[in-house]
């Protein structure tokens, strides 16, 4: 039920904003998750395997989240790209670690096409995400995360979490875009008389 608004300005239920924030968050455990993940793998420790796997299921998190303002179809191919990222985040961390330059720079120019895909699918799927910005989004993300990891690994610790406090940051910009993005479409929804959501949020 949607309250009511006697200025007659969109209005989304208390469920929604609960969903919303939550998943305006998530950006920012992909960079904290990363970032662990990144030392404790670096670190050779036990823990960096476990670590991984809780980086993995964030995607399915922003699925779980996502199937409540667009389709499940679109829910999981948001899903399938965004756990393309992090595979790859993994395959370049062990590239950079093992000094293969061959396999960084392949591995860095899919995450860029991956960029420029998922970018041209969430400008399509709703008109209030601009791809041109998802896409420099996405693109400052990489390279905050590349400046991370690089700096983490060179020893230079001081340079290192000055860009990890940048990315999160960044993280939070991208969150509040998203988040936005997604009001907006919801609002729009409301207006033009049809429905966007599930009916138990």
């Amino acid at each position: 039920m949607l309250y009511e608004n006697k200025f007659n300005e969109p209005m989304i239920t208390y469920g929604q904003m609960n969903l919303l924030f939550s998943i305006r968050n998530l950006w920012r455990d992909i960079a904290t998750w990363s970032r662990a993940y990144m030392i404790n793998r670096t670190s050779n420790l036990k823990i960096a395997e476990e670590t991984f796997q809780r980086l993995y299921k964030i995607p399915q998190e922003f699925g779980n989240i996502l199937q409540y303002f667009i389709s499940y179809d679109h829910s999981v191919q948001f899903v399938q790209m965004l756990s393309q990222q992090i595979v790859l985040f993994r395959s370049l961390l062990d590239a950079l670690i093992a000094g293969d330059t061959n396999a960084v720079n392949q591995t860095v120019q899919k995450l860029y096409r991956l960029a420029d895909e998922r970018a041209a699918f969430m400008a399509a799927i709703n008109p209030f995400w601009n791809e041109t910005v998802m896409r420099n989004l996405i693109y400052a993300f990489y390279q905050y995360t590349f400046d991370e990891v690089t700096s983490f690994l060179s020893g230079n610790y001081s340079k290192d979490i000055e860009i990890y406090d940048r990315l999160l940051h960044h993280s939070d910009t991208m969150g509040d875009y998203f988040t936005q993005g997604l009001f907006n479409y919801i609002t729009a929804s409301q207006q033009n008389g049809n429905s966007t959501t599930r009916s138990d949020c």
